[in-house]
């Protein structure tokens, strides 16, 4: 990863305690994660964004259309801010992917992403201050 891919907060992958950890200061060569380590940006990774995630943090699962294997469309909101992610499964990656449908009072507006500090900043930009949190197994 990059300096430039990351904000105070996101949720990344430790892969030197093989941990998720958020990030609490960026550097120009480090990141300091939640329990005060530095790490080089090649000591992290970013976390797919899952169903899973979504679901443990509030976001209400729609019905899907027939037809359509390995899709799923999950709805947030806050106050007058509709937010609507479409998630699917790529199955020539096998992994998650998704887009974002935001809704201000306007046409919608599409964001395509993948990995769980994409999420973070996407809410960020739609005005949401929603504390994302990750349960561990």
């Amino acid at each position: 990863m990059k300096a430039t891919e990351l904000m105070i907060g996101d949720w990344v992958y430790n892969t030197c305690n093989r941990q998720p950890e958020q990030v609490c200061e960026i550097r120009e060569h480090m990141v300091m994660l939640a329990y005060n380590d530095l790490y080089d940006y090649d000591e992290i990774e970013p976390i797919p964004l899952s169903a899973e995630i979504l679901e443990q943090n509030g976001f209400v699962t729609k019905d899907k259309p027939d037809g359509w294997p390995g899709y799923r469309s999950y709805k947030y909101s806050e106050g007058s801010t509709g937010i609507i992610f479409h998630l699917y499964h790529d199955t020539g990656k096998y992994k998650w992917s998704g887009k974002c449908e935001i809704s201000l009072n306007a046409p919608p507006y599409w964001i395509r992403f993948e990995y769980l500090h994409e999420l973070q900043h996407i809410l960020k930009i739609c005005g949401i201050d929603k504390e994302i949190t990750i349960k561990e197994d």
